[in-house]
């Protein structure tokens, strides 16, 4: 179980099952552009738990930090406790390669739960804000700007704390508000710095940990389809006579087609 679903989900037993296993499965579209909502029905979908005592609406209340926690143990799968990312290093070009792990995550998002609030000082006074959710990214995704400062500007305002009103934000508020947040959810916007062996150049690595983990569980889905393909190129089986056979025995199928027998 996640430390941030053991936490929050009022002494539940909460998990989150393999992806990729069942029919219902097969309904999610990645091509959804609103991928704050994807994520949402992805963790809707998968969650298991023990009694009703779930609220509604769990994940979209929850930080996108602690949402992407989530998603990342989801895109892990049954098999796997790290991901490896690779990127290029800007001095001599060698492929570096960086393992993150789940307890690596889990350890970075425990930190970042242990503050709610984010102090940032606007215009000369101190003004409170609090982590975006994932109920603010769908609505955002589904709002109209006008350009980028509008949106900044919309987004921030709605983090807002104790003032019914946002404080007037000019530019370097706005970056100096942004920089707070990423630090204040280190996983939504991930940078590393990393140090390349063969020339000991000094490289920021950073990648979208959200977009990396719904890669990984679109390729899952996809190779669902090409089990179901398979199955049913050799034992004329239907889709549900397929979805009818536990996964460990479509997997068992599988091997016995990949041997020739």
């Amino acid at each position: 179980m996640s430390p941030t679903l053991a936490a929050l989900s009022r002494g539940s037993e909460v998990g989150l099952r393999p992806f990729g296993v069942f029919e219902s499965d097969l309904g999610i579209d990645f091509g959804d552009g609103n991928s704050a909502a994807l994520v949402t029905k992805l963790l809707e979908q998968c969650v298991v738990f023990s009694d009703s005592d779930l609220p509604d609406d769990f994940f979209r209340r929850l930080s996108v930090g602690k949402r992407l926690e989530c998603l990342l143990n989801l895109a892990a799968g049954r098999d796997r406790s790290q991901f490896d990312l690779q990127f290029e290093c800007g001095g001599c070009g060698a492929e570096l390669e960086i393992e993150l792990t789940l307890d690596e995550i889990a350890a970075i998002q425990r930190e970042a739960d242990l503050s709610e609030a984010i102090n940032v000082e606007v215009g000369g006074e101190p003004v409170t804000f609090r982590k975006p959710t994932g109920d603010d990214q769908e609505n955002w995704a589904e709002s109209i700007f006008r350009d980028e400062k509008e949106a900044a500007t919309a987004m921030i305002g709605a983090l807002v704390k104790g003032r019914k009103s946002p404080p007037r934000l000019r530019a370097k508020d706005l970056d100096a508000i942004d920089e707070a947040l990423d630090e204040a959810d280190p996983l939504v916007n991930f940078r590393l710095q990393v140090t390349c062996s063969p020339c000991g150049a000094e490289n920021e690595f950073s990648t979208d940990l959200c977009d990396f983990a719904l890669r990984i569980l679109a390729r899952q889905q996809k190779q669902l389809i090409v089990t179901i393909h398979k199955l049913a190129s050799r034992y004329h089986w239907s889709e549900k006579e397929i979805f009818a056979i536990p996964d460990w025995r479509r997997r068992e199928y599988l091997d016995l087609i990949a041997a020739g027998r």
